[in-house]
Parts: C-alpha cells; sequence; structure tokens
C-alpha cells in the first residue's frame, strides 16, 4: 500500500471487507476448535477396544464434518481478500 493510501480514511467498501473478513476469521476459529474436538473424540474411541464401529464412524462423521466447514471457511476468506486485492 502506498503512502498515499495509508492516511487516506477507509471507504466503506475497506470497512464492509474489514467487518466481513472478521467475521468469517471468528468462524474459523470455531471451526478449527470443533475440528480439534471432533479429532480427540475421535481418537479417544479409536482408542478403545470396546468402541462399536456405528460410534466409531459417527465420531469420524463429525470430525471429516468439521473439517469440511473449515475448508470452505478458509475458501471463503481467501475469495474476499482475492476480490479486495483485485480492486486496487
Amino acid at each position: 500500500m502506498n503512502k498515499a493510501k495509508k492516511n487516506e480514511p477507509m471507504t466503506l467498501p475497506e470497512t464492509d471487507f474489514d467487518v466481513e473478513i472478521t467475521r468469517l476469521e471468528f468462524e474459523w476459529r470455531q471451526g478449527y476448535d470443533a475440528s480439534i474436538a471432533a479429532r480427540a473424540a475421535y481418537q479417544a474411541l479409536a482408542a478403545n477396544r470396546k468402541a462399536s464401529a456405528e460410534l466409531l464412524d459417527a465420531a469420524r462423521e463429525r470430525l471429516d464434518r468439521a473439517e469440511a466447514a473449515k475448508s470452505r471457511i478458509m475458501a471463503k476468506i481467501e475469495r474476499l481478500e482475492d476480490h479486495m486485492l483485485s480492486q486496487d
């Protein structure tokens, strides 16, 4: 960013961008936390020889969904950043 742009007040689209990116980053952190918890639950079940296959499958499905949600949010962040950079 050049010096003149640094000193200019933020325009409405820039503030919208900041709000949206902050919201998406918050969602990503929530997804990250959910994936960590899902992975821990899955690993705990996998280590338990008495765990049923159904419980293990359900835990793996939760982990897969959490990872997919996290990836979708990151893709949204990247698209928003790309869009913002293309407007400069």
